[in-house]
């Protein structure tokens, strides 16, 4: 190294403590986390593809004597999507008869930055065909949050599968329906529904700026 002074960089959430890089080595088994090295001194963090699990602090250490410590907080931010009943109850499996109504409501905040006016706040999708009909939003504002209700009446076997509503490709929740020519199974469970993150965005550039405090 340039200079001798050996750099660290660490993450901690809660109780737990992850070592990520030491020197120019990575540590982390997160394939996601690198280390860049500019010359002379900059140890650059990088974390791609940033996840909710990637929140908390990290902390840059320069072991002189006494060792340098730099400690910076990551908030990520990123939308959730829930879908629900027509009673408000989160599902991740629905059985209907066939001729009856089918209802779902998709409930999404944290909306702020992650939509564009050239495209539907939040996509309903049955497998993989994009739905228009029978979708209807409510947006506030204030909290940042939408809901969208699909409502498909009435229903026949051919409607049974993944129903997916999304964000983008940010988030995304899915439920499975099932439709029945009988009787409805006498039990059904009612449970979280199937949810995913997926952010695009990189802390590179956040990285590069953090690690200008952890230079001699």
């Amino acid at each position: 190294m340039p200079w001798g002074k050996k750099v660290t960089w660490s993450h901690h959430k809660g109780d737990s403590f992850h070592l990520l890089t030491v020197g120019r080595s990575t540590y982390s088994s997160d394939e996601r986390i690198t280390l860049s090295f500019r010359y002379p001194n900059n140890f650059r963090l990088q974390i791609v593809y940033v996840t909710r699990r990637d929140q908390g602090l990290y902390e840059c250490q320069v072991a002189t004597h006494p060792p340098k410590v730099k400690r910076f907080f990551l908030r990520v931010i990123a939308p959730e999507v829930i879908i629900l009943d027509e009673l408000g109850r989160e599902v991740t499996e629905r059985y209907y008869r066939a001729g009856s109504d089918l209802e779902l409501i998709c409930s999404a905040r944290q909306l702020r930055g992650s939509t564009s006016a050239s495209e539907p706040p939040l996509l309903w999708k049955r497998d993989d065909r994009v739905l228009s009909k029978g979708i209807s939003y409510n947006l506030s504002e204030t909290t940042d949050s939408m809901t969208s209700s699909l409502i498909i009446a009435p229903v026949d076997k051919h409607h049974s599968g993944n129903y997916t509503c999304a964000v983008g490709s940010l988030a995304f929740s899915t439920v499975v329906v099932h439709v029945l020519n009988g009787e409805l199974p006498a039990a059904v469970h009612f449970g979280n529904s199937a949810t995913g993150v997926f952010t695009s965005a990189t802390v590179v550039m956040l990285g590069s700026f953090l690690l200008t405090f952890c230079q001699r």
